[in-house]
């Protein structure tokens, strides 16, 4: 199976699926399942936007892409989406409608739920392993939304940091094999590189850094640090540790930022490989044009 994975869409949900409509056109082959590592930029109303979404919004409206076309049935964007398939699943990251998405998740039982008008945007749970199946192909995916209090934050349970309740069904897990570890923040020990140089330590999250080093996934996706993809080996010696950069304009008007979008192609634990997408054609989008390509 081919699984797209982005990190930091901020509304641009559109365009991840216009991107995974291309590379299929382009290369012949399917794409079977989009993961997205937080910061969807799931707000349903103009008014439940966080003070950073308004700010970025005022200079770039595609923030905000899911209320102008997820949220209500719109015959061209269905059309749009019909070019694929799949489905995408996301995990929290700190800007969402964290009140909007809890009570969605109240509703439905399971690891996954929808909450979008078509049914292809679906919320992964966080501490709960999910499996997709595709033929005879399978893959297991646990989810860790959110992202974790800094010591001086003076509301340690604020609805952007990971909650008690996320927390005990992490360390409660059992013994179902991880293949992807899919999540918003990093390990504690995760530290961003620029040109081999250390720049910056990330706090982490220690919820991560359990499963890591107890199940070793094959795979780790992650987000919302920005600037170019990071991939290396996580600090466990087995798992693929990827950073993908946002999917985002360089600049307004200009190209997509370079790593925005990967391509997982598994078969199954031993039959696997990952590629940061660097094709041409992710030229042709911009601010301006995306939407007409």
């Amino acid at each position: 199976m081919n699984i797209a994975i982005f990190a930091d869409l901020h509304g641009r949900l559109l365009l991840a699926f216009k991107l995974c409509a291309r590379w299929q056109r382009e290369t012949g082959e399917k794409i079977d399942l989009i993961l997205q590592a937080g910061d969807l930029g799931a707000y349903p109303a103009l008014g439940r936007l966080d003070r950073a979404t308004r700010r970025y919004a005022e200079r770039d409206p595609t923030e905000l892409g899911f209320m102008e076309h997820f949220v209500r049935y719109d015959v061209r964007v269905a059309a749009l989406l019909a070019e694929t398939n799949c489905p995408l699943v996301f995990v929290r990251g700190n800007h969402e409608d964290h009140a909007w998405l809890d009570e969605l998740e109240r509703q439905h039982e399971g690891a996954i739920f929808p909450i979008d008008a078509y049914r292809r945007v679906f919320h992964l749970k966080t501490g709960l392993p999910w499996t997709f199946q595709q033929g005879d192909e399978q893959i297991t995916v646990l989810g860790i939304g959110r992202i974790a209090p800094p010591q001086e934050a003076e509301d340690q349970q604020h609805a952007r940091y990971i909650q008690p309740y996320e927390s005990e069904r992490i360390y409660r897990l059992g013994n179902t094999p991880i293949d992807v570890l899919l999540t918003h923040h990093s390990r504690t020990d995760f530290v961003i590189l620029e040109r081999g140089v250390k720049i910056k330590a990330s706090t982490g999250m220690k919820e991560i850094e359990y499963i890591l080093d107890r199940d070793k996934p094959a795979y780790h996706f992650f987000g919302h640090y920005g600037g170019p993809p990071q991939v290396r080996m996580d600090t466990n010696g087995v798992t693929l540790s990827v950073k993908l950069a946002d999917l985002h304009w360089e600049r307004v008007g200009s190209v997509l930022e370079a790593g925005s979008m990967g391509l997982l192609h598994w078969h199954d634990r031993k039959q696997h490989s990952f590629e940061v997408l660097d094709a041409p054609w992710l030229k042709d989008y911009n601010a301006h044009t995306w939407n007409d390509v």
